[in-house]
């Protein structure tokens, strides 16, 4: 097998180097087209509709066409959907919502019936892209432009044909095709303007906003060749500021002692927070599209294209933080903290403390490029074979710069603070003016730092259909292979300057002219460093560092890895069709090959010692899949599913190294002594998936679904955070060791609902223009059990790790002549997203979430169309959430409001 595997990928690889590259696994699931019935009932009126309720008739006829359970999300009528991005498209789909970046604004990854991100798949054209993020195997959706989409279908359930890698489901992207519209030519775009009500602090503001366009024509003679080109370009300029209170102590409410969880039950304690930061976030986000497809269909049994794209995603991020540390010294005598006094369940004294403010400067950049071809050849009427090569490479890099300025303990920065249970706590300074003063703050450390990360991919598909169209009948066969071969490097470099003793230099020589003042700090400011100011100092101040920091040799080498993943598949499967039902059943063989290499540390981080190890996986899995559908009348159809699927690990839990953080940064934002390693070992998760579906198709314009489901899942994985006491370089001191591991099984049971109205003609006069969609998806998961600090004890987490056990998205739309005006809200609730293996207490997840967007149309012609939108309007702030029953506040993100105006056209 080892051999076979070498001598198709050096083949594979030597072809991807043809010019016409590359295409992957398209799956069997047809493009719907409309049905007999469908087509009869259009009307003048039909032909009229537009936007909205334009989508709505889409995804209502692409339910019924595609022939696993799914749900979809078309373009509208100028060819492009109307969201900033592929991720907002992605959250008006019934049962998906989105993980944002950081919470702060930007939907990153797919989540579909609440299950997290890494249950998944994200494919163009069905196409499984590398991943342009450091940390996950998931492609970051805020790469791709929505204006690439003709429509986005999500498959709930799947085929042996379908690559197994999607526990969830999976997300593909349709683009368009210069044959659609009978092959006319099609120019569609849209351009907007707008800004954000959190506007930068500092640096040259602009407008944000976005211009897109897509054309496409055929030509030749017989109009047999095609070709369809995309543009596009995105920027977002806004700010965005997090309020932390890191961390709390726990006192006896009685006696006023030092009460340490989890040994001790601090469900009644008083807990007093240590440590209040300020992140302000200054960004100017920027995506780049270009598209271009060139088609051929003899009209008659073959059909070929081949795609180029490339997608770039730049951040400029100019991250300013603020905090101030209590001291938490302990006497030991009275086992009471040293420095706090008149504790209470709200409020308490702190005589001492220390203070931070610290630059960090990232410029960040994703992109996508990927080529691919793809044939189909149709030689009889119920024969069909598809072919594709697709070879992509997706990259990410960011250069960080960091200067840091600190205030040691003193007795200049006491403080009284206040907070309601889940709220943000205030610290009210004895001596405002000492905290405020620049001059106070001696600098610590300068240093930069860059992760450059790249995956390539290089797959080859081929599919044989007899019979298995969704218009024939009686028995059918398919067979298929896949292979996918993915090479990934990381690299991390880090150049750090810790002062001298002697240094004397002040953040107020650095400071920068603006400062700001945050919502909840009642006129308290952020002191903000000018990051020119700050290289220049260091520049012109050699004598004042001590050189490269020792610990920079370890850095530079302990968070490196490589991994190769090899996976090569075949399938065969079955079919029955009659005209009231349909069987398929099949099994797919997924074998994987895996080898990851990292640098392994032995010494201390100023002298340590390096040797590079490889380690290697290999595991293969047959994967049965069955479904029924029948059709019980015109309007009714119920649905039922089997499957088996995988959830392979992300790639950096995968990597065999070991990182070591020492005091505050991002990879360590607690500070202290922090330990990240991957664990090369996990396996896939594995999951048996039950799907039910009752469909009543009203009529062409109103869709009502309901589906049960369930997916027994074994090996789930989850990130430990465990907190302990070791001898770290000499020293015993406090550790946090953060690590990938298989916890046990877990069981998610769920009901969807759905309902799409795409106008109410029952309703009188103007009414009639009322329509909606609307749906929603509760989970009742039992969540795994994690095996604690000690080896033995074993706890069941709160809820299924980065899922939603409710999922909900209610769209409201009005037409009445040219004017169209929508609604939408999204809902999740409470999301777990990190978890402790010695301290419950320290789990951490978001509060519910609810974000409400609208949008108004003005239809000034068959060309042109007038838009306006705003997004956030109830200015929502995600919420972190930890302590006792998740009732204290830990973080809250502002990113605030959003307005835009712009336009449609098509010609």
């Amino acid at each position: 097998m080892v051999m076979n595997f070498a001598t198709l990928r050096g083949l594979l690889l030597l072809s991807s180097a043809l010019p016409a590259a590359a295409q992957a696994q398209q799956e069997i699931v047809t493009p719907p087209t409309p049905s007999p019935a469908a087509a009869g009932t259009a009307s003048e009126q039909d032909i009229i509709v537009t936007g909205a309720r334009l989508q709505a008739v889409r995804e209502i006829e692409a339910k019924r066409q595609i022939e696993v359970i799914s749900d979809s999300i078309s373009a509208d009528e100028i060819g492009t959907l109307p969201d900033f991005g592929l991720g907002e498209a992605l959250q008006r789909v019934p049962g998906v919502s989105t993980v944002q970046n950081n919470a702060r604004g930007e939907a990153q990854f797919l989540s579909i019936r609440g299950l997290n991100a890494d249950y998944n798949l994200v494919q163009i054209d069905g196409v499984t892209l590398p991943a342009n993020e450091v940390g996950r195997r998931n492609v970051s959706l805020d790469v791709i432009p929505s204006s690439l989409a003709s429509r986005v279908e999500v498959y709930k359930s799947v085929t042996a044909a379908m690559n197994g890698n999607a526990i969830g489901g999976i997300a593909n992207l349709r683009t368009r095709s210069a044959f659609e519209g009978k092959g006319e030519p099609f120019v569609g775009g849209r351009f907007d303007i707008g800004q954000w009500d959190f506007r930068r602090t500092r640096g040259n503001r602009a407008p944000s906003g976005q211009a897109e366009l897509v054309a496409s024509t055929t030509f030749g003679a017989d109009h047999k060749f095609g070709i369809v080109v995309a543009g596009s370009y995105f920027r977002r300029d806004s700010a965005s500021v997090n309020s932390a209170t890191d961390n709390y102590l726990y006192f006896d409410p009685v006696a006023g002692t030092r009460l340490l969880s989890p040994a001790s039950d601090v469900s009644k304690a008083f807990a007093a927070p240590d440590r209040r930061r300020w992140l302000h976030y200054d960004n100017v986000r920027q995506r780049y599209g270009m598209f271009g497809k060139l088609e051929f269909d003899d009209h008659t049994m073959f059909k070929a294209a081949v795609t180029l794209a490339d997608f770039r995603h730049i951040n400029d991020e100019e991250r300013q933080s603020n905090v101030v540390v209590a001291n938490t010294a302990v006497t030991a005598a009275t086992n009471r903290y040293t420095h706090f006094s008149n504790v209470s369940a709200t409020s308490g004294s702190v005589a001492n403390a220390n203070a931070q403010a610290d630059l960090s400067n990232f410029y960040q950049t994703r992109r996508m490029r990927y080529a691919d071809a793809h044939a189909e050849l149709t030689p009889g009427d119920t024969v069909k074979a598809d072919f594709g090569l697709n070879y992509a490479i997706a990259t990410y890099r960011q250069d960080a710069r960091l200067a840091t300025y600190r205030i040691a303990n003193t007795s200049s920065l006491a403080y009284r603070y206040a907070y309601t249970p889940g709220g943000f706590a205030f610290f009210d300074f004895a001596n405002p003016g000492f905290v405020a003063n620049a001059a106070e703050y001696r600098q610590f450390e300068y240093g930069t730092s860059s992760d450059d990360n790249r995956e390539e991919a290089l797959t080859a598909r081929a599919n044989l259909n007899i019979n298995m169209e969704a218009d024939d009948r009686g028995f059918g066969i398919a067979t298929g292979a896949y292979a996918r071969f993915l090479d990934r490097r990381y690299d991390f470099t880090v150049d750090n300057y810790r002062t001298t003793p002697a240094s004397n230099l002040l953040l107020s020589n650095v400071l920068a002219s603006e400062s700001y003042a945050p919502y909840n700090g009642a006129g308290q400011r952020v002191l903000l460093i000018d990051p020119a100011l700050a290289a220049g100092a260091f520049a012109a101040n050699p004598g004042s560092f001590l050189g490269v920091n020792s610990a920079n040799p370890a850095g530079n080498r302990q968070a490196d890895y490589t991994l190769t993943e090899d996976i090569a598949a075949a399938y065969l499967m079955a079919r029955y069709a009659s005209d009231a039902v349909r069987l398929s059943a099949g099994v797919r063989f997924e074998d994987t090959m895996l080898s990851t290499g990292a640098n392994r540390q032995s010494g201390s981080t100023s002298a340590p010692v390096f040797a590079f190890r490889q380690q290697h996986q290999q595991y293969n899995e047959w994967l049965p899949s069955a479904q029924a559908d029948w059709d019980v009348s015109d309007r009714l159809r119920v649905r039922a599913a089997f499957s088996r699927t995988l959830g392979r690990p992300n790639y950096d839990d995968l990597a065999g190294r070991e990182t070591v953080n020492i005091g505050i940064t991002a990879n360590n934002p607690d500070g202290g002594v922090s330990i990240v390693s991957g664990n090369p070992g996990l396996r896939p998760r594995r999951s048996d998936n039950y799907d039910l579906s009752l469909e009543y198709y009203v009529d062409r314009d109103i869709l009502f679904s309901a589906g049960l489901f369930q997916k027994d899942i074994a090996d789930e994985i989850i990130t430990t955070r465990n907190q302990a006491n070791e001898v770290f370089e000499g020293v015993s001191q406090l550790v946090t060791r953060v690590r990938p591991v298989n916890a046990s099984g877990s069981r998610v049971r769920g009901i969807e609902l759905n309902a799409v109205v795409a106008r109410m003609r029952f309703l009188p006069g103007p009414l009639a223009g009322l329509g909606f969609s609307a749906n929603l998806t509760l989970l009742d998961p039992t969540p795994p059990q994690v095996t604690l600090a000690d080896g033995i004890t074993r706890r069941r987490l709160s809820g299924l790790f980065e899922s939603a056990d409710t999922v909900a998205n209610v769209k409201l739309f009005y037409a009445a002549g040219p004017v169209t005006l929508q609604g939408a809200w999204n809902h999740l609730s409470p999301t777990l997203f990190s978890v402790s293996t010695s301290d419950p207490l320290q789990d951490r997840r978001y509060a519910a979430s609810d974000l409400f967007d609208a949008q108004l149309r003005l239809k000034l012609d068959r060309h042109w169309t007038i838009v306006a939108q705003a997004k956030n309007l109830t200015n929502f702030r995600p919420q972190r959430l930890f302590g006792p029953g998740f009732g204290l506040l830990r973080e809250e993100v502002d990113n605030g409001r959003s307005f835009y105006v712009g336009a449609l056209v098509r010609y």
